[in-house]
């Protein structure tokens, strides 16, 4: 009979990690729990590993980031390509440093809210290493926390996320059999998705490899004249390249890459003129400051081909929502993320919308 693993992770830091692991036997839509171990990163691990086929990974809330993206399409080969880059805009870390998934919240006309969940990569590196020592490899990183707020419906998403309730461990169980069943996302992709099925792989293609090899070797001989063609001509461009260079910018004395400088000199003049294309500042200024309502404070504003972001804080929720309605007068497509409490009392929030000629 079959056995999975599920890793439900309750530590507030990634230091040191613990929880409990749950092991499921059956198969998918029929699993029974079997037992459950304890388990902390900093002992041993009781539980034997080796007739467990799969682990899933769970982490909570505390340990992961929001942004609620409002997008003309829901298809999920469409958001990997597209998040990325509507990370970047909103988040300090670069978007390459972060693994994320999405979930689709529902749909308003012909526009969906998509939650995107994210950590740092070395964050979950340093969490899956802590496990592989516990030869615990998980196929899945998800979690039932998550996946709880989320059936609650977008209404008053971002404050489950911030206040989420601890769950009684009955709850998280039928939570992780849930996840067995359909996962909420997965987190394990990209550079840290699991490679043991690859590596097999590997081993059955060592043979055509060796061929491939030979094959290389015998084209070698004529791919080197190629190349030492293709370099000659090639040192031929890069000197009249150097020359055009230099006729266009007289003033600059330090050249290594012709090619790239030109690209960034062209990407210089045009971010300068399009940074504030569809915004106003000064007038937009002018109706914060008489827009925003009293409790609400805005600490930094920032524009971008566009969009207006404002980072801020305020007492309470319904600060933040009326502030939402009153400056959606004069800002268009309006979303509010990355809600979480401060000292104080005060609860910090970022704005994201697009400015109004």
């Amino acid at each position: 009979m079959k056995k999975v693993g599920f890793v439900d992770i309750k530590s507030k830091s990634a230091d040191i990690l613990s929880g409990n692991i749950y092991v499921f036997a059956g198969g998918p839509g029929n699993y029974k729990l079997e037992s459950v171990t304890e388990y902390s990163s900093d002992h041993p691990l009781s539980l034997n590993t080796s007739d467990i086929s799969d682990f899933t990974l769970s982490l909570p809330v505390r340990l992961l980031n929001f942004r609620v993206l409002n997008l003309p399409f829901s298809e999920r080969e469409k958001l990997q390509k597209i998040v990325p880059f509507e990370l970047g805009g909103l988040i300090l870390e670069h978007a390459d440093n972060v693994v994320f998934d999405v979930v689709v919240l529902g749909q308003s006309g012909d526009r969906f809210d998509v939650l995107v969940t994210y950590t740092e990569k070395a964050v979950l590196q340093k969490m899956l290493s802590a496990l592989s020592s516990a030869n615990v490899d998980p196929l899945i990183v998800t979690s039932i926390e998550l996946q709880v707020s989320v059936s609650g419906g977008v209404d008053g998403l971002a404050t489950r996320l911030v206040t989420h309730e601890d769950l009684t461990q009955d709850e998280r169980i039928a939570a992780a059999l849930n996840e067995l069943r359909d996962p909420t996302l997965n987190m394990r992709t990209g550079t840290l998705a699991r490679t043991r099925e690859t590596e097999k792989v590997k081993k059955k293609l060592k043979r055509t490899v060796a061929l491939l090899i030979a094959l290389a070797l015998l084209i070698n001989s004529y791919l080197i004249f190629e190349i030492l063609t293709a370099k000659s001509e090639a040192s031929a461009v890069k000197k009249e390249l150097r020359t055009l260079y230099t006729a266009v910018f007289p003033a600059e004395k330090r050249i290594t890459d012709e090619l790239y400088q030109m690209k960034s000199h062209i990407k210089e003049t045009k971010e300068k003129g399009d940074v504030l294309v569809g915004v106003r500042p000064l007038q937009l200024l002018l109706e914060l400051s008489q827009k925003t309502p009293r409790g609400v404070v805005f600490n930094e504003i920032g524009f971008d081909r566009g969009l207006v972001t404002l980072k801020g804080e305020a007492t309470s929720m319904n600060e933040i929502d009326g502030a939402k309605a009153r400056l959606s007068e004069f800002l268009g497509d309006m979303s509010v993320s990355d809600i979480r409490p401060s000292a104080g009392d005060k609860t910090l929030f970022t704005m994201v919308a697009k400015g109004r000629r």
